[in-house]
């Protein structure tokens, strides 16, 4: 029974050896089979109905594989067996037919790592050039999406066109530029780069680069502005102004116009100091050529006002509205530039007039007598100590003159506001003094020359 069992075992082993050295040759028959169908004789495509079978169907195919020359990139391990090399140097492989690119300064970062197929597909492509994807789609796949998800889009980017502005390759300016700084600008912006020629004054960050104001990509804002608004925009570097403005008690109101600082200035170029959309004069005419507000916050029509009045304050005659008034704001009435009382009585204090004395000087209402501060004297006694110099009732300077014009010498006004009064001045000029019969005293005359006694 030993020796039966024991044979029989054998023989089992036998059989099972057997069965695995035929299903052995039955896999090596298999496979050799398969090396076989798939063998790549001379003149055979690759693209078949049983293998790649779309290839060479899209718009734009790679030159080898239209003609079905596979084996120039892929190379074989053995003849006729569907076996391949790895491509291990994709820029060798491409640089074997295609010139190698004479790179500048800025390489691409593709480009300089050799991954052609990082951009380009090897066989086919629906895109230009065997492009991975059309415009931006190609570019926002490394890039971050959001420089471009911004609601105002730059014209090239809304068009996907990145290399208007970009080179693809390689370039000798940052970031791939076409062109040096607001050269790329100048190339489509082509009205800017004549306007930059033809005027004096250049804004400064037109030198630095129009991106300090301007986002190349996209923005939330208008023209694709940095910031909200242009008050946004130019505080970004007026910082000062900023300041200056967030501070003062009295705010030029072209400042609340929609355009805010636009309203006044040129962003790009002027053919006038600090940006000025026009000559200084004409620029405030430009608005202050009707009247607004009403009661103590009414404002003149200014330019219908100098047109009546030919006899003009120095400023006003220098065309120089700002010799008086801060053009943003000032912690004074009218934003003007000192304190001067729009009352028609002031107790004397040298503040109430400051800005008079930032020209005129002050002793003109400090010296009783004089020979020479001023031709309204009586003698040699000071007609300007005698009004303004007196508490509670000095008289401020508006009591008898106008800071802008009238059709009297030294800008004595026909009339001043008392209340609801028009009180007259009535004054009288003659060679050596005159006379003077306002609403608030009798007729008195004053000679330089000759003292009058008034009584």
């Amino acid at each position: 029974m030993y020796k039966i069992g024991q044979n029989k075992s054998l023989s089992m082993s036998a059989g099972c050896i057997a069965g695995v050295v035929m299903l052995f040759l039955t896999l090596y028959a298999i496979q050799s089979e398969a090396k076989s169908s798939f063998s790549l004789k001379e003149g055979k495509s690759c693209a078949t109905s049983d293998c790649h079978s779309n290839m060479g169907k899209d718009k734009f195919v790679h030159g080898p594989v239209a003609t079905g020359n596979c084996t120039f990139c892929h190379k074989q391990d053995k003849k006729n067996v569907h076996e391949f090399k790895p491509i291990t140097n994709v820029g060798e492989v491409c640089y074997a037919c295609h010139d190698k690119l004479h790179l500048e300064s800025v390489v691409h970062k593709p480009v300089k790592e050799g991954k052609c197929t990082g951009c380009h597909s090897p066989h086919q492509s629906g895109h230009k050039f065997q492009l991975l994807g059309g415009g931006q789609d190609l570019c926002i796949k490394c890039h971050k999406k959001t420089i471009i998800s911004g609601k105002v889009k730059h014209g090239p980017v809304n068009d996907g066109e990145c290399s208007a502005c970009h080179s693809h390759h390689s370039s000798g300016f940052p970031n791939l530029l076409a062109e040096k700084g607001n050269d790329v600008c100048y190339s489509c912006h082509t009205d800017k780069k004549a306007e930059f020629a033809s005027k004096k004054h250049i804004h400064a960050p037109m030198k630095t680069g129009c991106i300090k104001c301007h986002n190349p990509h996209s923005s939330d804002y208008k023209f694709t502005l940095i910031g909200e608004n242009t008050k946004g925009v130019c505080f970004a570097c007026h910082k000062d102004k900023h300041k200056e403005i967030s501070e003062v008690k009295v705010k030029h109101g072209g400042l609340e116009l929609p355009n805010g600082c636009l309203a006044c200035h040129g962003p790009h170029t002027s053919a006038f100091p600090k940006q000025l959309a026009m000559a200084p004069m004409d620029l405030c005419l430009s608005c202050h050529d009707r009247e607004y507000g009403k009661g103590d916050k009414k404002v003149s029509d200014m330019k219908g006002f100098l047109a009546k009045n030919k006899i003009t304050h120095g400023p006003i005659k220098d065309k120089d509205c700002s010799g008086c008034h801060n053009t943003h704001g000032s912690k004074d009435f009218r934003i003007l530039r000192g304190n001067l009382s729009p009352a028609f009585y002031a107790k004397y204090d040298p503040k109430n007039y400051e800005l008079c004395f930032n020209c005129h000087n002050d002793t003109l209402v400090k010296d009783a007598k004089t020979t020479t501060l001023t031709g309204f004297r009586n003698g040699d006694q000071n007609l300007h100590f005698v009004h303004v110099n007196k508490t509670p009732k000095g008289r401020t300077c508006r009591a008898c003159h106008d800071a802008h014009a009238t059709n009297n010498p030294k800008h004595v006004r026909d009339t001043v506001p008392f209340g609801a009064w028009q009180l007259p001045v009535g004054l009288v000029k003659n060679q050596t003094g005159g006379s003077c019969l306002p609403g608030c005293h009798q007729e008195f005359k004053y000679d330089r020359n000759n003292k009058v006694n008034n009584r």
